[in-house]
């Protein structure tokens, strides 16, 4: 479970970092005022990152960050001011990077590189370069960011690491490698993954022109001139990697239910035209629809509707949480059964609609039971409208017999 550990004397500044902390973090967050105070908190939790300010009441020379990195916890640095010394300071002791606290805009920009961090916790990234100097140098300073780095010494073999692994989300690529230059491999790699499933970034050595705009014109996401700050490096990594993240969301938002959490009606769709491309795995759709439904709406009224869907979403998830589940619309859901027979679905089905009726919803602070009637179809050597079609008109048979039963179609 990741953890945070802020440590900020600063009465006005905690107030900014708890408020920003609480809109951008979705993780636990510890604030401390002093270094001792930090220590207890250390001695009772363990911490995936920390935010310290370099100047406090108790440890005036930075002794905070020293002691948070010497416990092993990657650390970010707040500092009111600047210079060579500072910077070359911060950089010996190893700090992730430093944040100048000079307006609101600084601890803004603190919090959210927090939380790109934290995202990157774990995250796979790929350097490919002949120079072993330079892919240990880079690991390092990537392994400081959270990154799980692993790396190529040229071309062939990154592109061979990046079919073989399809979590790698960040490549870093020299320009000059043998066998397979920077340049072709990002060619090779854009034919089978996207700017927005993979970030990839340029290297070459100082002088030589036009590599950066080729670079990207192939396929990368950014570019850096060989030799480079920490600072740069850091900075291009990381924007890199926010404008990543952003994407991801803006994608799970356009295929998510925002009401349950669950796939909705594109997502499904999509999924299900995919599934439909491999002839040779037979699975089940399934529609859901809860009966009587409009009696809660009226009774009790739409909030309480919405509270009765999101806890039929969570109790479907738990009983086919290894199955495609979506909330198409209304009080109707679909579910694919993979590598399912038409008999083996009716069969799960039938237990989990038994299941249902006697599990108690909260509804106004009341027990309530509810039912569902359900129509399945087989998935298989067929077009999804067709699948749709049949599934629903065996939905539609299930509700004018008598409700919570599975019906399927033939």
């Amino acid at each position: 479970m990741q953890r945070v550990l802020v440590v900020e004397d600063s009465k006005v500044v905690q107030q900014v970092l708890r408020h920003l902390s609480s809109h951008y973090l979705d993780v636990v967050v510890d604030f401390a005022w002093s270094l001792e105070q930090c220590k207890g908190f250390i001695e009772q939790s363990n911490y995936t990152l920390a935010l310290v300010d370099l100047t406090l009441p108790d440890a005036m020379d930075g002794e905070v960050a020293k002691y948070t990195l010497a416990k092993n916890i990657p650390t970010v640095v707040l500092t009111s001011k600047i210079d060579e010394y500072i910077r070359q300071q911060m950089l010996e002791l190893g700090v992730i990077d430093y944040v100048i606290k000079d307006n609101r805009d600084s601890y803004h920009y603190a919090v959210k590189l927090v939380a790109q961090l934290l995202r990157n916790d774990g995250c796979k990234a790929l350097v490919a370069d002949d120079s072993a100097v330079s892919r240990a140098l880079m690991k390092g300073m990537l392994e400081k960011q959270l990154f799980s780095v692993s790396d190529a010494y040229d071309g062939e073999q990154a592109l061979q690491m990046l079919k073989e692994d399809p979590e790698i989300k960040l490549l870093l690529t020299d320009y000059a490698m043998p066998t397979m230059d920077g340049f072709e491999l990002v060619k090779a790699v854009r034919n089978f993954r996207g700017r927005d499933d993979l970030a990839i970034i340029g290297l070459s050595g100082a002088g030589k022109h036009g590599l950066s705009a080729r670079f990207i014109k192939y396929g990368a996401n950014d570019f850096l001139t060989k030799p480079f700050m920490n600072e740069e490096f850091h900075c291009r990594v990381m924007q890199t990697m926010e404008q990543l993240s952003l994407i991801a969301d803006i994608k799970e938002s356009a295929y998510r239910d925002h009401l349950t959490g669950l796939n909705n009606r594109r997502y499904f769709y999509q999924y299900a035209q995919r599934l439909l491309k491999n002839k040779n795995q037979t699975n089940v759709l399934a529609l859901l629809d809860i009966d009587f439904f409009k009696n809660i709406n009226d009774s009790f009224g739409h909030e309480a509707g919405d509270h009765a869907l999101k806890q039929v979403a969570g109790f479907l998830k738990s009983k086919f949480n290894d199955s495609a589940i979506a909330r198409i619309g209304g009080e109707e859901f679909a579910v694919v059964l993979n590598n399912t027979s038409i008999d083996e679905a009716e069969s799960l089905l039938n237990t989990f609609r038994e299941q249902l009726t006697q599990f108690e919803l909260t509804i106004a602070e009341q027990p309530y039971c509810l039912t569902v009637s359900i129509g399945c179809t087989s998935l298989h050597n067929v077009s999804l409208t067709s699948a749709m079609r049949s599934a629903d008109k065996a939905l539609y048979q299930a509700k004018q017999q008598q409700r919570n039963c599975v019906v399927t179609a033939i």
